[in-house]
């Protein structure tokens, strides 16, 4: 009942905020939902389609409420460019409001931590208000990452803000503290790709930069690969790549890939572990850790189809092109890099079936996405003929 209930109304937002891009939306959502009813009878749970669809339901409503612009019914002699202007500046307002609640629940959540976390990791690595370091990790990079973006906007274009920059720079502080001892590497990674996103986006990325970071990430893992005993520190463990918990996804991996080549229409939803378990792991134990990775997770279970029709959604929504000088187009900026934080951490840690990690990134991947035809605000100089 919830799951129709939750199609109903993602159906229902989809029609009121509909582009063009969300035709590739349209097709995903029905070979996933084709995929479960189908097989109803054969589905062991529904969590994870609802998941899905509760994150899809929230970007929508998201856009909805925060990109329809409040232009009232008395300022209807003014010309169309000065309303393109004010829906503009209420956007970038509303937007700007909702990201920096975003980035105080991130802040305050941080130092917290479940007790229900010590069964699985004792003491080792924090976990927040979640009970897998992994996903605190990538919700910490994902609001580092904003925060940063709404801080590079005070140097580079001297938007005067110091009571939003007093509350920033220990937010930034906190969320770095939060990403380093969740030690997740997946999360790292992510954090990083984000930020090298930020970086090009505002025309401050030096190559040789870049280049002298991925060097210095390749020597780590040659430094510490097979130099770990089990009774090392826990810190230097998570360097070493050729631990079980690194090798384990990589077998599982390669399953997957094996799975999507031999059914390439998807084995049906909650299915791909236990197949990959039976006729693709060549190692115990080693098929669960493909939950780690959302892609291959789609392919296997939903189809190719399914994941390209994610992909391309995915790829319309971070396409788009803007002045920076336009307040709107750097918000929007800030929120793809928030999003491609998850994304690339959904390769790794999964969390595109977790409620926390899943609703976070369809709130930013639409807010993030440029309309189509949208006029940029510095252009706004010549009037049309008034309605």
């Amino acid at each position: 009942m919830l799951l129709v209930c939750l199609c109903f109304w993602c159906c229902t937002l989809i029609f009121l905020t509909f582009s063009l891009k969300d035709w590739w939306l349209i097709l995903f959502l029905l070979g996933a939902l084709g995929a479960f009813f189908i097989n109803f009878a054969m589905v062991q749970s529904a969590i994870d389609a609802v998941i899905l669809l509760t994150g899809i339901t929230f970007c929508k409503g998201a856009k909805l409420l925060l990109k329809s612009g409040n232009i009232s019914n008395a300022e209807a002699k003014i010309t169309i460019n000065q309303i393109e202007l004010q829906e503009s500046k209420v956007q970038s307002s509303d937007t700007r409001k909702f990201l920096i609640g975003l980035i105080a629940l991130m802040t305050i959540s941080a130092f917290w931590h479940l007790e229900a976390a010590n069964r699985f990791y004792p003491g080792t690595r924090w976990t927040g208000l979640w009970d897998n370091p992994n996903i605190y990790g990538m919700l910490m990079g994902a609001g580092l990452t904003i925060a940063i973006g709404f801080i590079v906007d005070d140097f580079i274009f001297k938007v005067k803000n110091a009571k939003l920059l007093w509350f920033l720079y220990p937010a930034v502080g906190v969320m770095v503290a939060g990403l380093f001892f969740s030690y997740s590497r997946g999360a790292w990674v992510a954090t990083a790709v984000g930020l090298l996103y930020l970086a090009k986006a505002h025309g401050k990325l030096k190559l040789h930069w870049a280049i002298l970071g991925g060097g210095v990430g390749v020597a780590v893992v040659i430094i510490f690969w097979h130099s770990t005993a089990d009774n090392g520190s826990w810190y230097l463990k998570r360097l070493d790549l050729s631990r079980p918990s690194v090798q384990h996804r990589l077998t599982a991996w390669r399953g997957a890939l094996q799975m999507m080549w031999d059914h390439p229409l998807g084995v049906g939803w909650n299915e791909a572990v236990n197949i990959c378990d039976k006729n693709y792991s060549p190692v115990n134990d080693s098929a669960a850790a493909l939950a780690t990775n959302s892609y291959l997770i789609l392919g296997t279970e939903l189809g190719i189809p399914a994941l390209l029709c994610f992909v391309a959604y995915v790829g319309l929504c971070l396409r788009g092109k803007g002045r920076m000088q336009n307040e709107e187009f750097r918000i929007q900026t800030a929120c793809r890099a928030g999003a491609i934080v998850l994304l690339v951490a959904f390769w790794f840690d999964g969390g595109l079936f977790n409620l926390p990690t899943a609703t976070v990134f369809w709130v930013l991947l639409e807010l993030g996405a440029v309309r189509g035809g949208k006029v940029d605000s510095c252009e706004l100089m010549v009037d049309c003929p008034k309605t």
